[in-house]
């Protein structure tokens, strides 16, 4: 290692920094920009590079391994160090882009934790970024912006119920798409056009607009031409789940069983890559809303196929969302397992069947009884009743 220059030292650190990055050993390389920074005599541009990388390794720690404690160190190092080390009358390139990495981490610690005032905080952040760096000066900069304040936007706004705030989310990532193409960005034209359907998911929910429905389905379509199987898996995975779950609800504002019949066949696809064995959470995620487009497809039509089908896809999704790992979710599911069953027993006249849609929903209402959730419980209860006097029925 060469002791004789600081800035030879510093870059020998900066190398050893980069290696332990490529092996995923974040908190190792953000010690070693810290020792690259912490080098006197260093250049103040210098100090600002490694203490940038140094917090950029801290919030990448946390993001992958999901480490709030570390996102929050990262915030603390823009904040009170990179921050000062770029000032934006001196270096205006360096203040934007340590601006960018700080408000993607409130973001994403604010989404983790619930937490309003980081968000706020984050959207804080972006409109100022987006005062300063313009889309003539630095085009792909001004659209990695807005596409991030978007992302914030469409977090709180979600959170609040802020309509005109989702609002603003959807008109952010359309700015960010005038810039990124999927000629001139395909991977980052397929992320903004992720990103919008999903708000435009959020927003045609609150305001029950097919419309909208239908731009969501667009813009995940337009995602599928980028995130192939081959390019990125789990991706494309993850958007043949959202696409199936907006055509679930176009489909259930529609007549015919086309729409939800393509729902069914994208959650399909995404059950191809989402196996049980490598993503286990994911794969539960997935029969349930399967099961959801079954059901809806089963009450249109005479046929009790595909309710016998929606019933095994929520009994594989019970197989993972279990009432010790995910309370809420599984009574959830096994409230619609019980609402398939009864109407599966209708259509068939099948006691059996019925008895053990009164057994779920038993488990169900005691489930809520016993967290004091009087709302639920009452609805169960309700569906529990009917459970009840269709086996009476059935039985007679």
């Amino acid at each position: 290692m060469n002791q004789t220059n600081p800035d030879n030292l510093a870059q020998d650190f900066a190398v050893q920094a980069e290696a332990a990055a490529a092996r995923r050993e974040y908190q190792k390389a953000s010690e070693l920009y810290a020792r690259a920074a912490s080098l006197k005599e260093l250049a103040v541009p210098l100090q600002w590079q490694y203490r940038n990388q140094q917090a950029l390794m801290l919030a990448e720690f946390g993001r992958e391994f999901r480490n709030n404690t570390a996102l929050e160190d990262a915030i603390r190092l823009y904040e009170n160090t990179v921050v000062v080390l770029a000032p934006l009358d001196e270096r205006p390139g360096d203040w934007a882009a340590t601006q960018q990495q700080l408000g993607y981490t409130l973001g994403l610690l604010g989404q983790r934790q619930r937490a309003t005032v980081m968000l706020e905080k984050a959207i804080g952040v972006f409109e100022d970024l987006l005062q300063v760096i313009s889309r003539e000066q630095n085009p792909l900069g001004w659209a990695r912006a807005q596409d991030s304040y978007g992302n914030v936007l469409g977090i709180l706004g979600q959170r609040q119920g802020d309509t005109d705030m989702l609002k603003q989310s959807v008109a952010a990532f359309e700015a960010a798409l005038e810039v990124r193409t999927r000629e001139s960005v395909p991977m980052d034209w397929a992320a903004t056009q992720n990103n919008l359907g999903t708000v435009l998911q959020v927003i045609a929910q609150r305001e029950k607009d097919p419309k909208l429905l239908k731009k969501s389905v667009e813009a995940y379509r337009n995602v599928l031409q980028e995130w192939t199987r081959e390019r990125a898996p789990s991706n494309w995975a993850t958007t043949f789940n959202n696409l199936g779950m907006v055509l679930r609800l176009l489909g259930e504002t529609r007549k015919g069983p086309r729409t939800l019949e393509q729902s069914v066949a994208a959650f399909q696809n995404a059950l191809a890559e989402r196996t049980r064995e490598q993503f286990p959470i994911e794969w539960a995620m997935t029969q349930n809303n399967l099961g959801a487009a079954l059901q809806s497809l089963g009450k249109r039509s005479e046929d009790t196929h595909f309710l016998e089908e929606s019933v095994k896809a929520y009994e594989c999704a019970l197989q993972e969302i279990t009432r010790e790992k995910a309370p809420m979710s599984w009574a959830m599911t096994l409230a619609n397992l019980g609402a398939v069953r009864m109407l599966l027993a209708e259509r068939a006249g099948s006691a059996d069947v019925a008895l053990l849609a009164l057994n779920d929903f038993d488990e169900v209402v005691d489930y809520f009884r016993e967290v004091s959730h009087a709302q639920y419980m009452e609805l169960a209860d309700e569906q529990r009743k009917k459970a009840q006097a269709l086996v009476t029925a059935l039985n007679g």
